[in-house]
């Protein structure tokens, strides 16, 4: 939503773009869906040189879409919000926890080598695999979407609960005065 109103008052391309930019996570996962149908049924002298540019285009204006979107209050992400966000969270612990892996060397380098790597399959067979390896992008997208819509509730980044460091020189809050020894 842009900052000149509500989504009612905006013009219908701006109202696109939101929308767009709201729903970028489920279009990069179909954009991988279809990296992979085309991997597994590779296309016809024409579109084998057109769609994978779509396809490009297509992913890098619903990741930009995404990011713009990201980077503001959405209507349609607050009437999504659970109504029992901790709950989710509890729920989703593992989506969090690939979310702040992606930051850490140690589980990205492998895994895009792994990811890359298996482009390079040319048997029928291992393209099932390879299917299989691009299919996990999937997953990738969805936790970091999850992460972001349920972020004040990770545990990571609260650093109480999966895997964050916690402050050992935090003092304890003190203990609760009982009102009625004031008076």
């Amino acid at each position: 939503m842009s900052n000149s109103g509500s989504f009612a008052a905006q013009p219908w391309l701006g109202r696109v773009v939101d929308r767009w930019g709201h729903y970028g996570p489920e279009a990069l996962s179909a954009s991988v869906l279809c990296v992979i149908v085309i991997g597994v049924h590779p296309l016809a002298w024409p579109l084998a040189l057109t769609v994978p540019i779509a396809l490009l285009m297509f992913v890098v204006a619903s990741w930009l879409l995404m990011r713009q979107h990201d980077r503001r209050l959405c209507e349609l992400c607050m009437l999504s919000m659970p109504l029992n966000p901790s709950e989710q969270s509890v729920r989703y612990k593992r989506r969090f926890w690939v979310a702040h892996s992606g930051g850490e060397p140690r589980v990205v380098v492998p895994y895009l080598i792994v990811l890359i790597g298996s482009n390079f399959v040319i048997d029928t067979i291992t393209r099932i695999g390879w299917a299989l390896i691009q299919s996990t992008m999937i997953y990738l997208i969805m936790s970091y979407s999850t992460h972001r819509r349920l972020q004040p509730w990770c545990p990571w980044c609260r650093g109480d609960g999966g895997g964050g460091r916690e402050d050992e020189d935090a003092t304890p809050p003190p203990p609760p005065v009982d009102r009625h020894q004031l008076i």
